[in-house]
């Protein structure tokens, strides 16, 4: 009685699978820019379906879990092991609404683009946040008193910090500066 049951479980694993692999790739894909990557993120996500196959048997909206947990799992590698750890064990222990979820992850980024821009040097910075606050190279060259080529050069320079400092969240930051 067992084995047909694991088989019927093995199967209907399989057919979620073939249903749902394709899109959740293009999904995972959507986030982290990489096909590959993608991939394993997807696989991982399935994975961790089969080894918890009998917490989610009595989910409403199977759809809705698996599109969540692969978007979850693809903001987890884009911000690193230490911070997926966390949003696991808080999703976990609070089972936080997406609306929820996308405000930590909203502030969590808000707070490590902080942390890069307190990093940079005072000349950067300035240059940075006049950016920021909609001002154009040559208002800024006016404001700082210095000229259009300097502050073309720092905000070049500041902007390669950033990318360093933030890694892949930098491309929340790019279309701002």
């Amino acid at each position: 009685m067992k084995s047909k049951q694991i088989t019927h479980e093995e199967e209907l694993f399989h057919n979620l699978f073939m249903e749902y692999y394709p899109s959740l790739l293009s999904f995972a894909r959507y986030y982290v820019k990489d096909e590959m990557i993608a991939e394993d993120l997807v696989q991982d996500v399935f994975v961790k379906m089969w080894e918890l196959r009998e917490q989610w048997k009595g989910v409403e909206n199977f759809s809705a879990y698996i599109y969540q947990m692969v978007r979850f799992r693809c903001f987890n590698y884009l911000r690193g092991e230490k911070l997926r750890e966390e949003m696991m064990r808080s999703y976990k222990e609070e089972k936080l609404s997406i609306v929820e979820i996308n405000q930590y992850i909203e502030e969590e980024i808000f707070r490590l683009v902080n942390q890069a821009m307190d990093s940079l040097p005072s000349t950067y910075k300035q240059v940075i946040t006049l950016t920021l606050e909609g001002y154009r190279v040559k208002e800024i060259a006016e404001k700082l008193n210095v000229g259009e080529e300097t502050v073309k050069k720092r905000k070049q320079a500041a902007k390669q910090v950033l990318k360093e400092k933030l890694g892949k969240l930098y491309v929340f930051l790019l279309p701002l500066i």
